[in-house]
């Protein structure tokens, strides 16, 4: 059995809020929190190994707040539409049970990814860490190739033609403006 056909059987169980709540819990303080000091903690070794410094901290902090808050609220976002509408979470052990297509899943298929990013590159100025940024490339780079190569096909077989639809209509991470918007 292939990892999409293990992912689609998780699908098919049903699991208790606790359950969920410990999932998210668990991959909240992950990637927001553990990876995130791993990240300012190592980069400075990295840096200084090789010789690399990022600007001066005045313009850092402009850059970096409105990055670590736009992407922090991509990803709350995103994990309250995957609780509220979904019935599951962003982790793929505990997955949503219905296609979230509502909140910033309008904009674009991935706004977890779009916000993890942006969070990420908030901290890598913060950090004043080419490292940093290297690492969130290497995230984001790894992430969009487990998406393509694994959870799309997951999402096809679990909601067919509905997921099919919603793909062709929705961009995958960088949100385009709609007619309508103001």
């Amino acid at each position: 059995m292939g990892l999409i056909e293990i992912l689609v059987s998780r699908a098919r169980r049903r699991y208790s809020k606790w359950q969920k709540f410990f999932a998210l819990v668990l991959g909240a303080l992950g990637l927001g929190v553990v990876v995130p000091l791993i990240m300012v903690y190592a980069s400075p070794v990295i840096d200084e190994w090789l010789g690399f410094r990022l600007a001066a901290w005045p313009l850092n902090v402009a850059l970096a707040a409105p990055l670590l808050g736009v992407g922090f609220t991509f990803m709350v976002w995103a994990a309250w539409a995957q609780w509220s509408v979904g019935k599951g979470t962003p982790v793929p052990v505990v997955p949503t049970q219905r296609l979230v297509v509502v909140g910033p899943y309008r904009y674009c298929r991935n706004p977890m990814l779009l916000g993890l990013t942006l969070y990420y590159i908030g901290i890598s100025l913060l950090a004043s860490s080419p490292a940093c940024l290297a690492f969130t490339a290497l995230v984001a780079v790894v992430s969009v190739a487990y998406i393509k190569l694994v959870e799309e096909r997951e999402l096809e077989l679990r909601f067919g033609e509905e997921y099919l639809r919603y793909k062709e209509r929705t961009p995958f991470v960088i949100p385009r403006p709609r007619r309508g918007w103001r």
